[in-house]
């Protein structure tokens, strides 16, 4: 089966960006543009409604702090640590995330559009009910990582690690988990028609399906 072409658009960013120091974000009414941050924790909105757009974050801490309701728009994030971080109903397009932690953190209920997650650290990571578009977890650990009951369009994965994930009531059709490793998985039967395997992927979810493999 031919895999289908990555549409996924790349964030857009200005060839400068101003150098902000964490406390500055406060003093711009909620709205950042064309900021630079390195270094540093960014402690969290704490349900104030605040949007970054077209910036670049680079070793920052934004772990145990609380993102609810935060929209990033064309932002990459470098060797960020989100560990436990709050990010539910945010929004993130063109968004990329690289070399990064994202363990434990909860992003339920988000919507993320034409973003990338690559070579990152998401062990317990929560993405129950989130919508998902044009999104590609790349070289991830996804170990015990929820996806509960997810929209998905477009979303691909690969070489991640898988093991234990939660994949149940979430629409598999059409996407390729062949490439990445996992030992167990929870799907919802229904809902993997479509789900592209590779063979001996395959003779696990038979198992799942009550039959027998003859060797």
């Amino acid at each position: 089966m031919v895999k289908k072409k990555d549409k996924r658009v790349k964030p857009k960013l200005s060839v400068e960006h101003e150098l902000m120091r964490p406390t500055d974000i406060w003093s711009n009414d909620g709205f950042i543009a064309k900021a630079k941050f390195e270094g540093g924790s960014l402690s969290g909105a704490d349900g104030e409604r605040i949007v970054f757009d077209d910036c670049v974050f680079k070793d920052m801490s934004f772990a145990n702090s609380d993102w609810k309701g935060a929209e990033f728009v064309d932002a990459v994030f470098v060797a960020c640590d989100f560990s436990n971080a709050q990010l539910e109903n945010v929004m993130m397009h063109r968004c990329e995330i690289i070399n990064s932690k994202l363990t434990g953190t909860d992003m339920a209920n988000a919507k993320l559009g034409h973003m990338l997650i690559k070579e990152s650290d998401a062990r317990y990571a929560n993405f129950n009910f989130a919508e998902m578009k044009e999104v590609e977890f790349a070289d991830c650990n996804l170990v015990d990582s929820d996806f509960y009951e997810c929209d998905f369009k477009q979303v691909r994965f690969e070489k991640c690690k898988m093991d234990n994930m939660n994949f149940s009531e979430t629409d598999l059709d059409g996407v390729d988990l062949s490439n990445n490793t996992y030992d167990r998985i929870e799907v919802t039967l229904p809902k993997i028609a479509g789900c592209i395997v590779s063979k001996e992927q395959a003779i696990g979810f038979a198992h799942v399906l009550g039959l027998t493999v003859k060797e």
